[in-house]
């Protein structure tokens, strides 16, 4: 043994040092896991509000792939989830054409009005013409779209 021949406080010395180790790890280890479920706790929340939401909301990149929806969205345009709409819109396209999706992530930013209506496509392939509101999300170099269902419940300059 390596150890047989090192001073018995030299030893001693390293058992404390090791119990200190664990104990700090495990000290870690429950903060961590504390800051872990106190985020499942606000991503649950996040995604009850945005599932509990009246209208669909939609983070697209700027080339027009949906990044993320929420469950009305989804359900607008005949996804049975948000995770179906996003594999099948990223591959197939979520707006009824290129120039439709061109159109509406485009007037982000240009002056245009905030409120304007856009053509999707569901996921049976039929088109629906929808009221909606985009904003430019700079930080994350997207589109978040508020869809409604139906013509908003404001006073609109849809186009």
């Amino acid at each position: 043994m390596r150890d047989e021949h090192r001073p018995k406080q030299d030893l001693i010395h390293e058992v404390t040092g090791l119990r200190k180790q664990v104990l700090d790890l495990k000290d870690a280890m429950v903060s961590r896991r504390r800051v872990e479920e106190a985020l499942r706790a606000t991503e649950g929340t996040l995604r009850s509000l945005t599932d509990g939401a009246p209208l669909g909301l939609c983070l697209f990149g700027r080339d027009g792939t949906p990044l993320t929806a929420n469950a009305p969205f989804a359900r607008m345009l005949g996804y049975d989830s948000p995770a179906e709409l996003q594999r099948i819109g990223g591959v197939l396209g979520v707006f009824a054409t290129p120039d439709e999706r061109a159109r509406v992530l485009d007037a982000v930013g240009n002056g245009h009005p905030p409120v304007l209506r856009a053509t999707f496509r569901s996921k049976s392939g039929m088109q629906r013409l929808l009221p909606v509101m985009a904003a430019d999300c700079a930080e994350h170099d997207s589109i978040a779209l508020v869809v409604f269902d139906g013509d908003p419940p404001f006073p609109n300059h849809a186009a």
